[in-house]
């Protein structure tokens, strides 16, 4: 395996805040304006879903498998999955005195615990799939998106408005 220095900022970055940080138990106060934390938190999580998008349509076989740029993608997943979170603060859900439109619903804050481990796992797994992306096995890389794919999910499910 070639350790390129961007896949060494991943994945020491991805490793070091999923063991590092201690889980939160509630959300952070708010160091910008709400509505600049909605925008940033979206827009991050846009560029999630650009990334994870062709990882997925290979992994379901609508997309030939492209071992590069499957590394390429991987790897900028795991380098994004940490941005978002810094987005989700105090008086930045539905329900809040805002005026913005989010999906983001009050749940996040009264389980923020919950919330919080389930941004961690997203972590470690996008850095993982990253890690094996590089020479790795085709069957174990699309269980891994999954894996990524259900984590992102289980947020999805339990604390964003359908």
């Amino acid at each position: 395996m070639t350790v390129t220095p961007l896949h060494a900022l991943v994945t020491g970055l991805g490793l070091t805040l999923a063991s590092a940080c201690a889980l939160a138990e509630e959300l952070p106060d708010a160091s910008v304006e709400i509505e600049d934390a909605i925008e940033y938190r979206q827009d991050a999580l846009g560029v999630m879903a650009w990334q994870i998008g062709p990882l997925g349509a290979m992994a379901q076989g609508k997309r030939d498998f492209d071992a590069e740029l499957f590394l390429e993608k991987a790897r900028r997943l795991a380098a994004v999955a940490p941005l978002p979170w810094e987005g989700f603060v105090k008086g930045s859900l539905q329900g809040d005195d805002h005026g913005v439109d989010t999906d983001a619903l009050a749940d996040i804050a009264d389980d923020y615990e919950d919330f919080d481990q389930r941004y961690h796992t997203l972590i470690e797994e996008t850095a993982k799939l990253a890690e094996m992306a590089d020479g790795g096995d085709q069957d174990a890389l699309f269980k891994q998106v999954a894996t990524v794919g259900n984590t992102c999910k289980g947020c999805h499910d339990n604390f964003r408005a359908e």
